[in-house]
């Protein structure tokens, strides 16, 4: 899965992570005819409603300051590569926290909204985790919906990524699934 980074934010390109060639097999099941289930990951420390069975993938990213953290994808792609739903998570050192998750979590959305129109914005929170509800749009007419969760020095990201004529039908039953531990 291929990342853009930039800003303290990590996004997998539109067309990986629309496209299963590039990000490797994912599932091509008609997203209505697809039933969500349970994923737990011990190690991320959270649960969350997927359609199918995530293909992960853990890549090195580069940090403020020059250190370096992996970056821990889950994800399944269908509608013929139209509609990803993703979870994403990375931890950073103490000191890259220490301004606060509104200053942390302002660095990522000004990463994921790099090359991308911001069309909606607003403060959320999950069990007293603060958090992000973004949708962006891509220059080449891909829509992210977004919610990102700072809890300690762990980000969460959650990711939608459809085009217009494949709307994300299972877009709020995943994002309202999710739960950390």
């Amino acid at each position: 899965m291929a990342v853009l980074a930039g800003a303290g934010g990590f996004w997998p390109s539109a067309a990986a992570a629309a496209m299963p060639a590039a990000a490797g097999s994912g599932s091509q099941a008609a997203e209505g005819a697809t039933a969500m289930q349970p994923f737990t990951s011990h190690d991320g420390r959270f649960s969350v409603l997927l359609p199918g069975i995530p293909e992960q993938e853990t890549d090195p990213i580069n940090l403020p300051g020059g250190a370096t953290a992996d970056l821990n994808q889950f994800w399944v792609v269908l509608d013929d590569d139209h509609v990803t739903y993703m979870v994403m998570y990375n931890d950073y050192r103490p000191e890259d926290v220490k301004d606060g998750p509104e200053k942390v979590l302002e660095r990522a959305r000004a990463g994921a909204g790099k090359d991308r129109t911001l069309v909606s914005e607003s403060a959320t929170s999950l069990d007293g985790v603060p958090g992000q509800a973004l949708t962006l749009k891509g220059r080449d007419g891909w829509l992210y919906t977004v919610r990102q969760y700072l809890k300690g020095t762990r980000l969460y990201q959650l990711v939608v990524v459809s085009d217009q004529a494949h709307p994300a039908k299972l877009a709020e039953e995943f994002l309202g699934s999710f739960k950390m531990f």
